[in-house]
């Protein structure tokens, strides 16, 4: 379900099972409601795959459709070129994912993240609000972020607050 105040890009590949809402820029080649990929449901389920309002796709972007639940992408997200959003992720809003940046599935990607170019983000992984996640970091199942701090390293280690424009007044 598309809205005409939508840009989506003739290449892009949007399955039915996603509803979109207003004044969102979807790039060339993203693909967006596949089926999960996940192996011992392959094909199974292909669930919902909700994008709010205000979002920046820019290019070979892939968001799976839920295996469990819905995919969610809130308001205001900026994901760059070759990001990957994993089944049944919840992404919220104003967050920021830089190119070939990978969240796994049941992610749950708080308010004002920033993912850093080429980070990986562990399954059933919970990024808090305000987070920074660096250039190459790789988010293991075993870090426990804390709202507005910063993490790089593999594995990620909390590096130092990260108190700024993001950061409650």
């Amino acid at each position: 379900m598309a809205s005409s105040t939508n840009f989506i890009h003739p290449t892009a590949i949007i399955y039915p099972n996603v509803v979109l809402g207003e004044n969102n820029y979807i790039g060339a080649y993203c693909i967006i409601g596949a089926p999960a990929e996940h192996k011992t449901n392959w094909g199974k389920t292909n669930d919902i795959v909700i994008i709010g309002n205000n979002n920046v796709i820019t290019g070979l972007v892939t968001i799976d459709g839920g295996m469990e639940n819905i995919t969610y992408i809130g308001n205001n997200n900026f994901f760059m070129k070759g990001v990957h959003i994993g089944h049944d992720s919840h992404i919220w809003d104003d967050v920021i994912i830089s190119c070939g940046a990978k969240v796994g599935g049941h992610c749950v990607v708080n308010n004002k993240v920033n993912i850093g170019l080429n980070a990986v983000i562990h399954q059933r992984q919970n990024i808090s609000e305000g987070c920074m996640i660096g250039m190459g970091a790789v988010v293991t199942k075993k870090l426990i972020t804390k709202a507005y701090s910063k993490y790089a390293g593999n594995p990620a280690k909390y590096i130092g607050s990260n108190e700024g424009s993001h950061s409650p007044a």
